[in-house]
């Protein structure tokens, strides 16, 4: 099955450019090709590429796929909505809760899938209210059999590393790996094994082979003596093959090879396992420095003598010379010449709408997306960034890269209580204002949760991932993008 049939995308699409022509483009084909269908007229040409496309079933996010496919290759086209299984995202590894232990039995929770970018780590950090302690579980694995071996205090950062080194590996290096995990359980008796030594399972393919004929002694003795990896076979006549016993041959050959049988056939690792990683070096010293990372490649002109496939990253905010220096590195000309996209963001929320304004404009806004990176700096260094997370959460419906700048010129304006979570925590947090006799007997018996849901609901504050989100001026969120608000205003007392 062709990548094609897999993500179920058509041989050709029609777009039209920010010049309004109408360009097309080829399944498998780099760059675009502007289409014999094309007028002078940009409505016109609007109406026919929509035309064109809803009636062979072409839809706009097949079209997205289509034309990424046609900029940065077609090797490794990432559909996760257009897959066959829809409960699997495409390229997640493990699919992670992190708990934070809460009073009164609350636990607070998030969850995350791996490989994730560093500030989607943070960020369900954040959620869970982590401070410190900590535990995390896997909920699902892509590879069924790996969880089982895996230690339940696992590193999350070594995990995320682990995540981020399988779903690089191709089918073959993925079998590879599966068979050097069950060659260590046999010798450990399924004890589980290091997130380090797997790390580096998957720098140790060099010295593999797979024989995927083989799924038992018989047919790999008999694959083995068939091919003359057998030497003490080669004088022997063809006639004679036949009252061999090969069951035999295949045990003595796996056992002294120490391979193992997979789903997908005999695997051998004849070489050491790499030592390439180092337990510890996924663990960051401290945060990125940067606050939107953007991925930077030189646009297809199907000029094969200027054409080129380099990427580079943009760490934002950045100035003149940093973004020259960028489209310099990818041979363009100008930043008109390249395509921009969103790799990592200090609030992972705005990166898809980040990479869809840069997509949508042919890089027009990347003073815009420079501006926002800017404030978020502003913001992480003066402490609040994690109450402009909580707003952006607050906001109803859709929120455009314009909006999520305003709301940063507001952010002086609100505060986040993270020490409250839950509405037990809130409740707590608001009576230890008081002096309370026999405070501890009174919160064993007291329904905190009950009064703290009462005091969010009449106070009009937010209950976010974050955190309690109240207001210094009574005025919502909403209210601050003049958007009509769904309740009442707030009634800060």
């Amino acid at each position: 099955m062709d990548k094609r049939s897999k993500n179920r995308l058509p041989e050709q699409c029609l777009f039209m450019n920010a010049n309004g022509e109408i360009m097309s483009i080829e399944y498998g084909k780099s760059g675009f090709r502007r289409s014999k269908l094309s007028t002078e007229n940009r409505q016109a040409n609007r109406e026919i590429v929509n035309s064109y496309n809803e009636k062979h079933g072409i839809t706009a996010e097949q079209v997205k796929i289509m034309r990424n496919g046609a900029l940065f290759g077609w090797d490794d086209l990432h559909a996760p909505q257009l897959q066959q299984n829809p409960s699997v995202k495409g390229g997640c590894i493990f699919e992670m809760e992190i708990s934070r232990p809460g009073t009164f039995g609350e636990n607070t929770t998030a969850e995350v899938s791996l490989p994730a970018t560093p500030y989607e780590l943070t960020d369900a950090m954040d959620k869970a209210c982590v401070i410190d302690v900590y535990t995390s579980e896997i909920l699902s694995c892509e590879l069924e059999y790996l969880p089982q071996l895996i230690s339940p205090n696992a590193n999350l950062y070594e995990l995320n590393h682990l995540a981020h080194r399988l779903s690089s590996l191709s089918e073959w290096e993925l079998d590879c790996f599966e068979g050097m995990v069950m060659m260590d359980t046999i010798q450990t008796q399924y004890a589980p094994i290091a997130l380090d030594r797997l790390i580096n399972m998957t720098h140790s393919m060099e010295h593999c082979q797979i024989a995927r004929e083989a799924h038992d002694d018989l047919s790999l003795g008999k694959f083995y003596a068939e091919n003359g990896f057998v030497q003490e076979l080669e004088t022997l006549p063809e006639g004679v093959f036949p009252w061999l016993d090969y069951s035999k041959i295949g045990k003595e050959m796996r056992e002294g090879e120490g391979g193992v049988f997979t789903p997908h056939g005999y695997v051998v690792q004849n070489g050491e396992i790499s030592q390439t990683y180092r337990r510890g070096d996924a663990t960051p010293l401290e945060r990125p420095d940067y606050t939107v990372l953007l991925r930077v490649t030189k646009g297809f002109f199907n000029d094969p003598e200027y054409d080129n496939d380099q990427v580079v990253f943009l760490k934002l905010p950045a100035d003149d010379m940093a973004l020259s220096q960028a489209v310099e590195a990818v041979g363009a000309a100008s930043p008109e010449e390249c395509a921009f996209s969103a790799a990592d963001c200090m609030v992972p929320c705005l990166t898809e709408k980040i990479g869809d304004a840069l997509y949508a404009s042919d890089g027009d806004s990347y003073g815009l997306v420079n501006e926002l990176a800017q404030k978020l700096q502003q913001m992480n260094v003066r402490g609040n960034i994690l109450t402009y997370k909580a707003m952006i959460e607050t906001v109803s419906g859709d929120i455009n890269l314009e909006d999520a700048l305003d709301l940063s010129h507001q952010i002086e304006n609100f505060s986040v209580i993270k020490e409250a979570s839950t509405p037990a925590e809130y409740a707590r947090f608001m009576l230890s204002k008081y002096c309370i006799e026999f405070e501890n007997e009174l919160f064993a018996s007291t329904n905190l949760h009950r009064y703290g849901e009462k005091l969010i609901k009449e106070k009009g504050i937010s209950l976010t991932e974050y955190g309690v989100l109240w207001s210094l001026t009574g005025q919502t969120v909403e209210q601050c993008l003049n958007r009509p608000s769904q309740s009442h205003s707030m009634e800060m007392k």
